[in-house]
């Protein structure tokens, strides 16, 4: 056994191993003696016999006024480390657990028509009342896309009184009627192909991803990252011309 490393594990001060191993060596001292054979400063020392003490890895006897300290078995330290390595690879355990349950809750992945209709809904269900939630689509079929909503969708969307603006491909954006509370604009057919069948969300601290080709959905609970491409959409939709 390292009896420096391991007492630093314990979390003992520093020269609580040449204290230890003096009384080890040499039996019942005074303090006094254990700072001339450890050649050791007396506060130092002290520390030392306290906090060793204090653990029971040494005993004192009197014999009058005097204190004469004896090293305990090294038994009880071994027995020590291991409980403390035991505790400590208990609680990196249950760091990893809990550290794998934040994953779990940051990032979701979702299936099937049931994982697409419950990513819409919980872009309603996170967003606060009268806020603005983003929407890029470049769906090829509108009409397929909302057989995904539910029944109340957008009773419960009207009802939070909740904005919308969107950035769509010119067919599916030519396609949706105008509303007060919804801004649409669309990308030129002539810049660029935007026809991937994907949908992205924005709102809150969440991020959806919805690969209506896969029926897959990643949403990512994250408040720098949505803030982040809450930016890149106003500035990209600010630089679209009207419709």
């Amino acid at each position: 056994m390292d009896m420096k490393e391991t007492f630093g594990r314990l979390g003992l001060p520093k020269h609580s191993d040449a204290v230890y191993r003096t009384l080890e060596k040499r039996g019942g001292m005074l303090a006094t003696d254990i700072c001339t054979v450890a050649k050791l400063h007396r506060p130092a020392a002290y520390r030392a016999l306290a906090a060793l003490e204090a653990r029971h890895f040494i005993f004192h006897e009197k014999k009058g006024k005097r204190k004469f300290y004896h090293a305990a078995s090294p038994v009880l330290i071994a027995n020590a480390f291991s409980k403390t390595s035991t505790e400590v690879a208990k609680r990196m355990a249950e760091k990893a657990v809990a550290d794998e349950q934040y994953r779990q809750k940051e990032i979701r992945f979702l299936d099937g028509f049931k994982g697409i209709r419950a990513a819409f809904d919980d872009a309603i269900s996170h967003s606060k009342r009268g806020e603005t939630f983003y929407r890029y689509t470049s769906e090829k079929d509108l009409d397929a896309v909302n057989r995904y909503l539910s029944k109340d969708y957008r009773a419960r969307r009207d009802q939070k009184k909740l904005e919308r603006m969107v950035i769509s491909n010119p067919i599916s954006g030519k396609r949706k009627k105008p509303r007060l509370e919804r801004f649409v604009k669309y990308i030129p057919e002539e810049a660029s192909l935007f026809d991937q069948n994907i949908i992205q969300l924005i709102y809150g601290d969440r991020i959806s991803l919805i690969d209506l080709n896969a029926e897959r959905v990643l949403i990512i609970e994250n408040k720098a990252l949505a803030d982040f491409q809450k930016v890149i959409f106003r500035q990209l939709y600010d630089k679209l011309p009207l419709p």
